[in-house]
């Protein structure tokens, strides 16, 4: 996916959203901006995601912090945590078993901060997560279940801190299913993504670095994650926007075994995917 009119104003609006959490003072905001600007000016039309990427290198250099958001990581995962026993009861009354994890997975990729016109709290998201999980879901479901009964190997590739939390449990149940599966994560912090390092600590199911970068690009990935990514045998299910800005620009060379499934939270995404703006999303490839 390419960069629409409005990602540039999207990108530079987080900008300043990361500046007001690292920067106490105007100065050291501005030059990131300009930074930025520049950067951009340089960059037209690329991969959203990878514009992003390099926002996100600028603040870190910047700042001198190689994780600007620890603490609403932190707290993201103690949020997730509470729900859930939700998702599980969810899971349990649910008729169509691999619906309902898509769901979940689907609507935990709700906790995104800093995207223009999508309002998440951490304060309020247990209010409507039970709502959130019986939204409507665009996209072939059957298709999605036909393919997750074929593989009997998923590539899981992750998005957020707290998503994470219920990711693990959809991953558990997958395994629970006879399905093998690994897991792939950034291989540094950046934005609010969880790293390989931080799922590992919580889990026995295997796990890859995919990258510095925002989303998953071949170019990228560590040789562990790209071996995965071209074997045909696995299908990817990956999560969240930056995923699919990223890998949609290899949607043909992964044809057949990739899903994608994510909150569609900005109107480029949802533009190019033929939903409206906020709707839950899974789309097979």
């Amino acid at each position: 996916m390419r960069m629409a009119s409005n990602c540039y104003t999207c990108i530079m609006d987080r900008a300043k959203f990361e500046g007001d959490l690292v920067f106490s003072d105007d100065a050291p905001k501005k030059e990131v901006m300009e930074e930025l600007l520049d950067f951009m000016a340089c960059h037209k039309g690329g991969v959203p995601a990878l514009v992003g990427t390099e926002r996100e290198r600028i603040l870190k250099r910047k700042s001198g912090r190689d994780d600007p958001y620890r603490d609403i990581k932190a707290e993201s995962n103690r949020v997730a945590q509470r729900l859930v026993p939700l998702a599980r009861e969810f899971y349990e009354q649910s008729q169509n078993k691999l619906e309902a994890l898509i769901r979940i997975a689907a609507a935990a990729n709700s906790m995104e901060y800093g995207v223009k016109g999508h309002d998440f709290d951490n304060a309020t998201f247990s209010q409507v997560f039970r709502k959130t999980l019986e939204e409507r879901l665009a996209g072939d479901l059957d298709e999605v279940k036909r393919r997750l009964e074929a593989f009997d190997r998923i590539l899981y590739l992750t998005d957020n801190c707290g998503e994470m939390v219920f990711d693990l449990f959809v991953i558990e149940k997958l395994e629970e299913m006879g399905k093998k599966v690994v897991i792939g994560s950034k291989s540094e912090p950046i934005l609010n993504d969880v790293t390989a390092e931080e799922i590992s600590a919580l889990t026995n199911t295997p796990v890859v670095p995919t990258g510095p970068v925002v989303g998953t690009t071949l170019e990228d990935s560590s040789p562990e994650a790209l071996k995965l990514l071209r074997d045909r045998n696995w299908l990817i299910l990956a999560k969240g926007m930056g995923n699919f800005e990223t890998m949609s620009e290899y949607d043909d060379q992964l044809k057949g075994r990739l899903i994608y499934v994510m909150r569609a939270k900005c109107e480029p995404v949802a533009m190019t995917v033929g939903v409206s703006r906020g709707m839950l999303v899974v789309r097979p490839v």
